[in-house]
Order: structure tokens, then sequence, then C-alpha cells
């Protein structure tokens, strides 16, 4: 189960294993029913995973400093509970939430004028770098009144969440973290919040959004071979997910619709396995439900329902060139590259 989400054959192992099965080599439990995970998610019976005691385990064996995952870690709301979880989430909110309006008008002006640069006929497109990271870019620009692109990007921040990383790659994260960190301090007149919160923004979007919106593009379009653009019918909401899976904790004994979950047992729901159950009632949980509902989930849909109006306007076609998942990953599904040829 460690990198069944990359696998070509998922939907059908999905199947097989559904609704919920025992990993023994991962000691986790991966539930992959919707109403079994939607069920979790909502439930007090569980809390999140505390990814910064891991970091703090590791410093302590190897003494390595970690200081910068750390801090990091511990300004993510859904890796806390209570009234941390609700302080970090409201710190986020207001960030969010600010200025909403304009952001909504300046995004969907952006995307709209960003594909209409790029689906041109004759033009090869690089879906993570020519589309989805500029969206991401334009996206944390508005809200931490900062020049995104100016910023360090190092590789793959949003991994400091995976759990079976390498020492040295755990290395490389924290490294990227610090300067990331360092680069806010320096912005400080302009920035509308802490540097560490501003990190750990950019760690809950960056690859969660940038994989979500490239996967979803290129999933989607591979579904209608040959197809024109504008005879592709574009779901209300993103039929993919870069981040395939979740992770709770029993707090103590419990049962839910028949499955049974010991005190302590980690459970890992498999949103990936939901994420193409999508209805009109946006019933899919690729951005969780409850207490932990992801933030930005209403800005995620407005951008991803401006891309499809764009895209749903031409009468061009497309050819999908090669598409590869970045190897190494066992936390986020995320294209290194996913390229297609647009053609009268």
């Amino acid at each position: 189960m460690l990198t069944l989400h990359h696998q070509p054959d998922k939907q059908q192992e999905y199947e097989r294993r559904r609704p919920y099965h025992f990993d023994e080599d991962l000691d986790v439990l991966c539930v992959l029913d919707a109403d079994l995970i939607d069920a979790v998610f909502r439930s007090a019976d569980f809390r999140t995973n505390p990814f910064a005691d891991l970091y703090r385990t590791i410093a302590e064996r190897t003494g390595i400093d970690f200081a910068a995952s750390i801090s990091t870690l511990d300004h993510i709301p859904f890796s806390k509970e209570g009234p941390e979880h609700r302080q970090l989430r409201a710190a986020m909110n207001a960030i969010v939430s600010a200025d909403s309006r304009e952001h909504i008008a300046g995004m969907e002006a952006f995307v709209g004028d960003l594909a209409g640069r790029l689906f041109v006929a004759g033009n090869e497109i690089e879906l993570v770098q020519d589309l989805a990271r500029p969206i991401f870019h334009a996206l944390f620009s508005r809200w931490l009144k900062v020049d995104q692109g100016a910023c360090p990007d190092g590789p793959n921040i949003s991994q400091v969440f995976d759990g079976a990383m390498s020492l040295n790659r755990r290395k490389k994260v924290n490294r990227s973290l610090h300067e990331l960190t360092c680069a806010y301090a320096g912005r400080g007149d302009a920035l509308p919040t802490t540097p560490e919160l501003a990190v750990a923004m950019n760690v809950l979007g960056n690859d969660a959004l940038i994989g979500s919106l490239a996967l979803s593009a290129w999933h989607l379009l591979e579904r209608h071979p040959g197809a024109r653009f504008s005879e592709i019918e574009f779901p209300p909401t993103l039929p993919s997910t870069g981040v395939p899976f979740i992770e709770r904790i029993a707090n103590c004994d419990v049962e839910i619709a028949g499955m049974k979950v010991a005190k302590d047992q980690k459970v890992r729901l498999l949103i990936d396995a939901t994420s193409r159950q999508v209805t009109g009632r946006d019933a899919d949980l690729i951005f969780g439900k409850g207490r932990h509902l992801c933030i930005g989930k209403p800005m995620t849909l407005i951008i991803w329902r401006s891309l499809a109006r764009a895209l749903a306007a031409l009468p061009l076609r497309f050819t999908l060139g090669e598409m590869r998942l970045r190897s190494g990953d066992y936390a986020f599904t995320y294209p290194d590259y996913a390229r297609l040829r647009i053609h009268d």
C-alpha cells in the first residue's frame, strides 16, 4: 500500500480492497469507502497525526537539526487539535478571507488569461510548470503580499509530511524550509502574518494545489482522446487529487459502520479512492470534511472552474504526450511533468 497511489491499476486495487483493509507491513488500517472516510473525518474519536513529533524523535536520535521542519509543522492546523488547532486555523482563514472578492476576480482573470495564452494551436504545454505552478504563484502572491515567484523554490517542501522518505531527503526539505522562512522574514514589512505561518501555508498548498490541478487536467483529457475541448463536460470539482491519503489516529476503541478500530491505531483514509465518485452535490472527499476541512477549498474550486470555463470555450483538439509521477514520493501524487500538444 506504500506506493499504491502511483500504480496504473490502482482503481482496480481500490475496488478489491473496499471498504477497508489492514496493511500488516505499514501497521495501518486503510479505509477506501467514501461513507466510512466521511465518518472518520467527522468523528471526535480520531485525532490528527502529530507530524512534528516524528521530527523531534529523529532529531533526538541523530543529532541533526530539524528546527525548520518542526517549526513549520507546529504551525499547521491539521496536525493539531483543540484550542491550538482553532487558533492556527483562524489565523490562516483571516489571510485567505481578506479581500476575498478582489482575489476571486483577480484569480479568475489570471487563469482565463493564462489559459488563453497557453492553449493555442501549435503550442506544447507542460501542465505542471506552464499551468499549475504559475497559478500557485499568482494565488500565494495575492494572499501573502509577496512575489511568490521570487521566493526560494526548494525541492518539494510539502514532502515534510512524508513519513517514509530517506534521512537525506528530510535534510534537503528542512534546508528548503529554512531558506523560505528566512526569505519571508526579510519581507516582514509586507507579509500579513508571521514567516512561520506563511511557510506552513506554502507547505499545505504547494504540492496539493499544483499536483491536483495538473493531475485533474491530465486525467480528464485522458478520458476524452480525440475530442475538442469544447466537447468535454468539465465536472464542477477536481476529478483527481495530488493528496492520495490523510491519516488519523483512534483516541479510543471505536466501531464505525461495522469497522472496529483499536485505541491508538493509525487509520489511512484513501481519499484518492473516492476522487472519481464526484456527483452534482460535490460529495467527493478530496478536501476532507469536518473540523479539518481544507481552508483553500473555495479558492481551489474557483480556480478549477475558471480553467474549465476557459477550456470549454475552445474548439481546439489536443494530443497527450508523456506524464511521469515523481519518484520516491510516498505522500503525494505529483507529476514531474505532464505534456500535451494543442492543434486544430
